[in-house]
């Protein structure tokens, strides 16, 4: 499965928070939140009122050693963590690592992978 996508009672703002302090228990830190909805909205796009919440996250540690690993792991950097709303219900997902680095070639990497899949599926899980 690519995904890994749970659903929570909590709002988006509520969600949001307690991922980020459930990542940041797992060494990971919120690089970027990128709220889709408002940035579409300054674009004079005030139709778009489906609220999306894209979380770039990373562990600096994990990045440094995957990539000594493979360059290529770049493309998958930094790891994404979406919260937004469907059907009325609040949604946390990913890709899964695991799905992504599927081709890359290196029993390393796809260790590697589990693991970090396994750590974000923890945060993941705590945030609900």
């Amino acid at each position: 499965m690519f995904d890994y996508t749970v659903t929570t009672n909590k709002t988006i703002e509520a969600a949001v928070d307690d991922l980020t302090s459930s990542l940041k228990n797992v060494q990971f830190g919120v690089l970027w939140d990128f709220d889709v909805k408002e940035t579409l909205h300054n674009k004079g796009f005030d139709d778009f009122d489906q609220s999306f919440r894209i979380l770039e996250v990373c562990n600096p540690k994990a990045a440094r050693d995957v990539l000594s690993m493979e360059e290529k792991v770049s493309y998958f950097l930094p790891c994404k963590v979406v919260v937004y709303e469907s059907d009325n219900e609040t949604k946390i997902g990913m890709p899964r690592p695991t799905a992504l680095m599927s081709h890359i070639d290196s029993k390393d990497v796809q260790e590697f992978a589990t693991d970090i899949e396994e750590t974000m599926i923890k945060a993941i899980d705590e945030a609900v």
